[in-house]
């Protein structure tokens, strides 16, 4: 029986990013490796559209984030964290680790954040250094506006903003130095479609300048070492890296580009779109009621009889593994990832599994795959 992984990370692999993740090992130190990470760098600054280096090390997504926390926060610093769901709460905590002050601003889940809302409590505050926010936030299936809050905020009274892009790269648009930004930490396990176990960081100009004075109490994540690691006459990693992940990556970057990186986001946007109106056909609602803020990369439907560990079992009897949803949200939600290199074959197979393991009766059997199908065509 095949078997599909729908978690929001680790994602299902296409065939060849496994295959290259079998590639004969070498030495870390070798030209070879350094052709590598040159391949690397070219794909990752035309997927986020970017001159500037993207820092690749050996880590989940939450050491991306602890790295932009320990090299710019520190007990001095204020910072404003604002948070939609676990993911935000998270980067708020890791922030707090450096014993930097905070602000708190906090959305109620399943609602995206208001870029006017968020404007207006950056600039009611006496000091704010640096502003943290999620992209996309995997406990809801939230997208959240980047690019509209930056621009709300006016560039003089801007502080550095650093974003939690770990499920959104990849998956989304997510273009930090057209849009204003200057941090973004990710990983390789979910829409960059690579295993886990590596984390990326991109830094804009300012982001660089300001850290020239700073000395990172941490060697692993010191991001000055790693960029002068980067553009050494060698490219590498101040310690070994994981090398047949960067195979992985090389491949899966190539097929994000393929056909060009915005074909692959507006194909995303429209498999969630047309899964989101077959759900709704089915009778069941989405977590996030405003299609506005609907992410590509998952999405987390809502069961009011709290049967979710009992339709997951079912999915997982027909070999489709979903996630529950965290936290208080725990046993009402599914979440359907939709990361993987899939299309209208898939998405017919998991409703009508869904539809399946949910045991309705044979009522409109058909009307959710029609729903489903005017929006794949549309």
């Amino acid at each position: 029986m095949t078997k599909y992984l729908l978690t929001p990370g680790p994602v299902q692999l296409p065939e060849k990013v496994r295959e290259a993740g079998s590639c004969a090992m070498i030495s870390h130190r070798s030209r070879a490796f350094s052709d590598l990470i040159a391949r690397i760098e070219t794909k990752l600054k035309l997927l986020l559209r970017t001159n500037e280096p993207v820092i690749i090390m050996p880590s989940s997504g939450t050491g991306a984030l602890e790295a932009l926390a320990v090299n710019f926060l520190d007990k001095d610093s204020c910072f404003v964290s604002v948070t939609c769901g676990a993911f935000g709460d998270r980067w708020r905590e890791i922030a707090l680790r450096t014993g930097a002050h905070c602000a708190f601003l906090d959305i109620p889940t399943g609602e995206g954040i208001s870029a006017e809302a968020v404007a207006e409590f950056v600039l009611n505050q006496d000091r704010c250094d640096v502003l943290l926010l999620t992209h996309n936030e995997t406990s809801s299936g939230v997208v959240n506006p980047i690019k509209e809050i930056v621009a709300a905020i006016p560039e003089k009274k801007r502080p550095l903003i650093f974003i939690d892009g770990v499920s959104s790269v990849g998956a989304m648009e997510c273009y930090p130095e057209e849009w204003g930004l200057d941090g973004v930490g990710t990983a390789s396990q979910k829409g960059l479609m690579t295993p886990p176990g590596l984390g990326f960081i991109w830094l804009s100009g300012r982001a660089w300048k300001y850290l020239e004075n700073k000395k990172c109490p941490s060697y692993y994540f010191d991001l000055k070492l790693h960029r002068k690691e980067l553009e050494g006459n060698l490219s590498g990693n101040p310690y070994t890296p994981p090398v047949s992940l960067y195979y992985a990556l090389d491949t899966a970057l190539g097929v994000i580009l393929e056909n060009g990186a915005s074909a692959w986001f507006a194909e995303k946007k429209r498999y969630a779109a047309a899964l989101a109106a077959g759900v709704e056909a089915m009778g069941f609602e989405l977590l996030v009621k405003n299609a506005k803020y609907r992410s590509p990369g998952i999405t987390a439907i809502k069961f009011p009889s709290g049967d979710t560990e009992m339709i997951r079992d079912n999915l997982r009897k027909m070999g489709i593994e979903t996630a529950a949803g965290q936290g208080k949200l725990k046993n009402e939600l599914i979440r359907i990832a939709h990361y993987n290199d899939c299309g209208w074959p898939e998405l017919a197979m998991i409703l009508g599994s869904l539809y399946a393991a949910l045991g309705l009766e044979e009522k409109s059997s058909e009307n959710f795959l029609r729903k489903a199908l005017e929006i794949w065509h549309s």
